[in-house]
């Protein structure tokens, strides 16, 4: 009795682990079940969906860059052909494939397509610009930023945001190497565009970029491009440095926009004190303006706020002067710098005024300065006394023209070329040969200095001085050939009628 109490507990037992088994069957067949529909439903979708998908097109020509490479008109699938720029001994690798996105039945895109492909770019420039600075990667950058472009035009395209996430460098940074890269391969008329860029993506141009920028262009040359990244600064709402500031005056004073120089020079003087440097450019400025009211006003400003004049300030006023022909104005400026302390003037001082009395044909003004130099213990040189001559020559004063001639013997300053063209132009304006022996002396000490056109030209003055008188003419005549010079056919000519009169006679 009792086992066949405990076979039939045990058969119970049996019958229950084997319906409980069938249940966790079918709960785990279920799943399958529901697992395999899930499975085939997706992989119909994606069939579906890859037929739908476009292709990428070309984008067309980059506006403001070279024909751009097969690279640089699409978003590439590979790049296998064109493997990315790596430094030497580094393997090659593929950039990543940025897709256009799929478009669903009413035309919209189905979603912003994965960034790797701006980001691969963006790395490749960055990085390689620190380890690269060779033309040929400079050059690379700009296909690259092309094809950047590209991209970013690209229906459902990333935005740079999202690729900037993911980089390990920031759009500045990359923006930064691209305009670098431009300057470098001379082709800084893309710095604009880069920037407009930069501003249609909204990345950051702080004032540090900026600055770097205009000194990159201007150690090219590039002068005007660096103004209108100038004018870019100011759009963005950001102010100069001191230094830039500076340096904007030179960029517009090479370009030519004298005013727009001299309005930075104002906006310098209204953040700090100038340095010499400043001074000097306004300067220049100033006199291919030519306004002598603004330079003596930047001169006296000067001594105002405490910044050295020297000689070469003082000159550079003074020559703007005479250049406006405000020659009486210079030398009062001579006489107000005669009492500064330390003493500016110089024999340049003097000359430049000289100079301004022999434009005017001013021999008494022009002796009264050489008085001047000699009584404030300044020595004349030989341009002292050879623009005192060309003065008194065309003031009429042939006599002190000559007398002075003497001066610059005594001062130990012997004659040259041009102290032999100003008196023997005194030959025309004396109107007489009282000062032909004393030319032909001077040509005969000075000839050899002089090259040989010149010393005919002179010489056929001296001629025309001499003649008739037979005398003379045949002196000039044999001091010519023993020079070198042939006499022309009208003096030889002459001299033979002459013998043939005295002949006669």
């Amino acid at each position: 009795m009792a086992s066949a109490t405990m076979a039939s507990a045990t058969s119970a037992s049996q019958v229950e682990s084997i319906t409980m088994a069938s249940a966790a069957w079918d709960a785990i067949g279920m799943e399958l079940t529901i697992f395999a529909v899930t499975a085939l439903c997706a992989v119909a979708v994606r069939m579906l969906t890859s037929k739908q998908q476009m292709p990428l097109k070309g984008y067309g020509k980059t506006p403001g860059f070279a024909k751009a490479t097969p690279a640089a008109k699409t978003c590439p699938t590979t790049i296998s052909d064109g493997a990315p720029w790596r430094s030497a001994g580094a393997n090659q690798r593929r950039r990543p494939v940025l897709t256009v996105p799929a478009r669903t039945a009413s035309g919209r895109q189905s979603g912003v397509q994965d960034p790797s492909a701006l980001v691969s770019i963006i790395d490749e420039v960055v990085s390689g610009i620190r380890e690269q600075q060779s033309m040929k990667f400079a050059s690379r950058v700009l296909v690259l930023y092309s094809e950047f472009q590209a991209c970013m035009s690209a229906p459902g395209a990333p935005t740079l945001e999202q690729a900037a996430r993911r980089s390990k460098h920031t759009p500045l940074e990359f923006y930064t190497a691209v305009v670098q890269c431009a300057v470098r391969t001379s082709r800084s008329g893309l710095v604009d565009g880069i920037i407009g860029d930069m501003v249609r993506f909204n990345v950051e141009r702080s004032l540090h970029f900026y600055e770097v920028t205009m000194k990159q262009l201007a150690a090219q040359k590039q002068y005007r491009q660096a103004l209108a990244t100038y004018d870019r600064l100011k759009e963005d709402g950001l102010e100069p440095s001191v230094v830039t500031c500076s340096c904007l005056i030179g960029f517009a004073a090479e370009v030519g926009e004298l005013s727009r120089a001299v309005e930075f020079f104002r906006t310098l003087s209204s953040i700090t004190t100038p340095s010499i440097r400043a001074y000097m450019t306004v300067l220049r400025v100033h006199a291919k303006r030519q306004d002598w009211a603004a330079s003596l006003a930047v001169f006296r400003e000067m001594r105002e706020r405490g910044v050295k004049r020297d000689s070469l300030v003082l000159n550079f006023v003074l020559a703007t002067g005479v250049s406006c022909d405000q020659v009486q104005e210079a030398a009062a400026l001579v006489e107000e710098a005669q009492r500064e302390e330390p003493g500016i003037l110089d024999v340049v001082s003097y000359n430049t005024v000289l100079k301004g009395y022999t434009q005017r044909g001013d021999a008494e003004g022009a002796l009264r300065t050489l008085a001047e130099m000699s009584s404030r213990g300044v020595a004349p040189n030989s341009i002292t006394f050879n623009t005192a001559m060309d003065a008194a020559v065309r003031g009429g004063s042939v006599a002190e023209a000559w007398e002075l001639l003497g001066g610059m013997r005594r001062a130990g300053l012997p004659p040259d070329k041009f102290t032999c063209s100003i008196l023997v132009k005194s030959l025309a304006r004396s109107g007489s040969r009282e000062y032909v022996p004393e030319v032909l002396a001077l040509l005969a000490e000075v000839g050899a200095r002089c090259d040989p056109g010149l010393l005919s030209s002179l010489y056929a003055a001296a001629l025309e001085a001499a003649a008739p008188d037979a005398v003379l003419l045949s002196r000039a005549v044999s001091q010519m050939r023993a020079q070198g010079v042939a006499a022309p056919p009208a003096a030889r000519q002459l001299l033979a009628e002459i013998g043939r009169a005295a002949g006669a006679d």
